[in-house]
């Protein structure tokens, strides 16, 4: 699958010299960040425009490679590199609108694996009541801390799942002030679902992945953790394996919906 532009970077690359070899790196890393993204990031593969690609994007990409592959601190150097060539070609050519790599940095001799952090659960019921913070922010926070991905939560017919769900007193106030919210909303796209665009669209009114990330993007400074639905998730596995170790893998797969690989991953990061 060629990746977007690429006869038109390997021809920029081509007229700075550079050799063959390095020119075929330079397409084996971004065939391999564009597959990733196309698997993994729901909110790019349905709506694959590289002004999609936010700086977190490439960073869960990274991280990815740290924690999966185990690479050394120069080859993950020369991928970042990789990365920056291309997003900087396309920036100074005006083919996206901003340049998602600019503020990343490359990895010293010795650095810290990257960790998967779970502390926010705990601050769940202070972060429901943080009224700086968007409905639709919060909300992913509550049902995250549930187990239940981005994708899930913004498939028609979520609302009737969590209508279901166990609630806590200050977790139900919460849900009570995102219905008062909605329901404007509700009443414009006549639908009871939870997360509604804002503009009317009775066909398709339901939130995109896109359009949920600017809200996670504009709010994720008030926050001290990794505000991606990624992130939250994984948050959420590895605290439930912390709550959950004597449980069967086979339970832990069914609970956690992983398959064999991805739970020995998860349980290899338990403390």
């Amino acid at each position: 699958m060629a990746y977007p532009y690429q006869k038109n970077f390997q021809h920029y690359l081509a007229e700075k010299e550079l050799a063959d070899v390095t020119i075929t790196e330079y397409a084996r890393t971004l065939d391999d960040f564009f597959n990733y993204l196309h698997r993994f990031n729901w909110a790019f593969s349905s709506d694959p425009s590289l002004d999609n690609i936010l700086e977190n994007d490439v960073r869960d990409y990274l991280s990815m490679l740290l924690s999966q592959r185990e690479l050394k601190n120069d080859t993950y150097n020369k991928i970042l590199s990789h990365l920056n060539g291309y997003f900087k070609f396309l920036f100074t050519h005006e083919l996206i609108a901003h340049y998602p790599t600019v503020a990343l940095k490359g990895l010293s001799k010795e650095t810290l694996q990257p960790t998967i952090d779970f502390a926010w659960l705990a601050q769940l019921p202070t972060l429901l009541t943080d009224q700086r913070l968007s409905y639709y922010t919060r909300a992913l926070l509550l049902f995250s801390a549930y187990g239940f991905t981005s994708q899930e939560i913004l498939a028609p017919g979520f609302a009737e799942l969590a209508a279901k769900l166990p609630f806590t007193p200050v977790e139900r106030d919460f849900m009570h002030d995102l219905h008062v919210y909605l329901q404007p909303l509700q009443t414009l796209q006549n639908s009871t679902e939870l997360f509604l665009k804002t503009r009317l669209d009775r066909q398709h009114p339901q939130l995109t992945a896109p359009a949920l990330h600017k809200y996670l993007k504009k709010d994720a400074p008030l926050l001290d953790f990794a505000l991606t639905p990624r992130k939250l998730h994984q948050g959420y596995i590895l605290h439930y394996l912390l709550q959950h170790r004597s449980t069967s893998a086979t339970e832990l797969q069914q609970q956690l919906r992983l398959d064999p690989a991805s739970l020995d991953y998860y349980r290899s990061l338990l403390p």
